[in-house]
C-alpha cells in the first residue's frame, strides 16, 4: 500500500463513503455512548458501519473502559450476520485482527497481535477489538489510537502518530480498515479457517512462548501452542495437559 494514501488534510466523511464498496454503509456520529451499543440496539443491515468521533462509555474486553477522546482516534463497529455455526464465531476475532494488522503493518513494522484481540507495538497497546453477538448478529467493535500523543501511564498505550511521527487522516484509514475487515470476515465465514489462522500465526506474539492464561478464577501456566478453528487458544500446561481457551486473559511470562 502506498504510504501517500494517508495524508494530512481536512477529514471528509462524504469522501470516505464514496470510496467504500456497496456492501458497506457508513453512519458517523459526533458523540455516542458506544458504537457497539448502538450497533447492537437496532436492526442494522449487513455491512453497516457505526463510527463516532468520541464515546462516553467506550468499552474494552472484560468490562474495561476504553478511553475515547474526540478528534484523535478511531472508534467504530461493523455489523455482520454470519452463516457459520455459532461454535465457529470466535474465529471472527482472529479474522478482524488479521485484517487490521494487514492494513497497518506496512507503516508499523513492529506491530503484532496478542490473542484474542490486542494490537501491540513493543508491548504497548495500539488498538483492540471487541466482538459481541446478539441473536444472529455479530458486532465487531474496533478502537485504534491514531493521532493521540499522550496517555495515562497505567494504560501502556501508543498511537499511530507516536509510531510513525506523522498525522493520519482518520477518514481514509477508516475506509481502508472496514473494507479489509469485511473481506476477512467473509473469508472466515466461507470456512477458509486455515488461511486466516496462518496469517494470524505470522503476527501472533504469544504462540510458542510461556504464558499465564486467566480463565475466570483459574490461572493456567504453560506454553501457547496454536489457535484452533473456533478461534480458541491452545495452551499446554506445565503437566502436559492441553487446554482450549475460548475466552480469558493471556500474559507472557518472563
Amino acid at each position: 500500500m502506498d504510504s501517500d494514501y494517508f495524508f494530512v488534510g481536512q477529514e471528509n466523511l462524504e469522501e470516505t463513503k464514496k470510496i467504500l464498496s456497496r456492501e458497506l454503509n457508513l453512519h458517523w456520529f459526533p458523540r455516542l455512548a458506544s458504537t457497539n451499543l448502538l450497533a447492537q440496539a437496532e436492526p442494522w443491515p449487513q455491512g453497516t458501519v457505526i463510527a463516532a468521533d468520541c464515546q462516553d462509555r467506550g468499552r474494552g474486553r472484560l468490562g474495561r473502559v476504553w478511553q475515547s477522546p474526540p478528534g484523535l482516534n478511531l472508534y467504530f463497529s461493523l455489523v455482520y450476520y454470519p452463516s457459520l455455526p455459532r461454535h465457529n464465531w470466535g474465529g471472527f476475532s482472529l479474522a478482524a485482527g488479521v485484517a487490521i494488522a494487514w492494513v497497518l503493518k506496512p507503516f508499523v513494522p513492529g506491530l503484532g497481535l496478542k490473542w484474542p484481540n490486542d494490537l501491540l507495538v513493543s508491548g504497548e497497546k495500539l488498538g483492540g477489538i471487541l466482538l459481541e453477538a446478539t441473536g444472529g448478529k455479530l458486532v465487531t467493535g474496533v478502537g485504534i489510537n491514531v493521532n493521540q500523543q499522550s496517555f495515562p501511564p497505567e494504560l501502556n498505550a501508543t498511537s499511530l502518530k507516536l509510531c510513525t511521527a506523522r498525522n493520519w487522516r482518520r477518514d481514509r484509514l477508516l475506509a481502508s480498515l472496514v473494507r479489509e475487515i469485511l473481506d476477512s470476515l467473509n473469508m472466515w465465514n466461507r470456512g477458509r479457517f486455515e488461511q486466516v489462522i496462518e496469517k494470524w500465526r505470522q503476527l501472533d506474539i504469544v504462540l510458542g512462548k510461556a504464558v499465564a492464561a486467566r480463565r475466570g478464577g483459574q490461572v493456567i501456566k504453560g506454553r501457547a501452542l496454536d489457535v484452533g478453528a473456533g478461534g480458541e487458544l491452545l495452551v499446554e500446561d506445565e503437566l502436559g495437559v492441553l487446554h482450549a481457551l475460548h475466552s480469558g486473559e493471556v500474559t507472557l511470562k518472563a
